[in-house]
């Protein structure tokens, strides 16, 4: 998918990451983004520089909680009645807090959920629309255990096998609806909220921090190239690589269970 002259609503878009995908996509032409998130002043912010930089009413700001579901139905709605129409959904509202584990699978996942079904709904060309692309950010935490973060972890794992699960064929041959993951590595936005949940901080050494611009750099490669289903890393600020995980049960050895018991 080109971006030139699409729609976009990007979901925790006030600063850092989802503020970088949002100019990232008016940069490459998209027609106008609706910034979606819960931090007004933030938001106000954002919407006034993009728009000086891009030009006026090229990118619209819009106050939510996405854990208060009957608030989002309804700012999903105002959205797309603004937009006119949807191409491309952006899902980046995330956070981490190991200690408030009730709020980050809210924020995490079940706003994603929410999010990503009412994008479908709107795009879905069995019911008269034409398609597009819903991106949900997961983190390289979400492709293997992160025994500091389980909370944070499990989370990101659910994104994933989410949007692996309906990008199938089941789904994608009725809707035309692309479902693609990206999973960035640490960023240089979010390293003090990891650093305050981490009992060792020191892990995060031999990690090296990146610019959100330049993940944003690989969510527009994704839009463009990406297959319906595929998974996206982005990490060290090297461009995004995409990686395979085996839809089947890995083989049973020959060995019984009691005999390796």
């Amino acid at each position: 998918m080109q971006i030139k002259d699409k729609r976009a609503i990007v979901i925790g878009a006030a600063s850092n990451l989802g503020l970088a995908f949002s100019r990232e996509l008016l940069r490459n032409g998209a027609s106008t983004v609706v910034m979606i998130d819960n931090r007004d002043k933030e938001g106000m912010t954002a919407r006034e520089k993009l728009n000086f930089e891009f030009g006026k009413n090229r990118a619209i700001f819009l106050h939510c909680d996405v854990t208060r579901n009957t608030d989002f139905n309804v700012t999903f709605k105002d959205a797309i009645n603004i937009l006119g129409g949807l191409d491309i959904l952006i899902n980046n509202a995330s956070m981490i807090n190991e200690a408030d584990f009730t709020k980050t699978i809210e924020v995490n996942v079940t706003a994603l959920i929410r999010s990503t079904l009412l994008g479908i709904q709107q795009m879905r060309r069995d019911l008269d629309g034409n398609g597009g692309v819903v991106l949900n950010v997961s983190s390289i935490a979400g492709l293997w255990a992160l025994p500091q973060l389980p909370v944070y972890s499990t989370t990101k794992h659910a994104v994933v096998n989410f949007s692996r699960s309906f990008a199938q064929p089941y789904h994608y041959q009725r809707t035309g609806v692309r479902i693609i993951v990206l999973c960035p590595s640490l960023t240089e936005a979010n390293l003090e909220d990891f650093r305050k949940n981490l009992s060792d901080p020191q892990v995060l050494f031999k990690y090296q921090p990146q610019r959100v611009e330049l993940i944003a750099h690989g969510l527009v490669y994704a839009i463009r190239c990406a297959q319906n289903g595929s998974i996206w890393i982005s990490e060290q600020g090297k461009p995004v690589y995409e990686v395979q995980l085996s839809d089947s049960l890995p083989q049973k050895t020959e060995q019984t269970v009691e005999q390796t018991c």
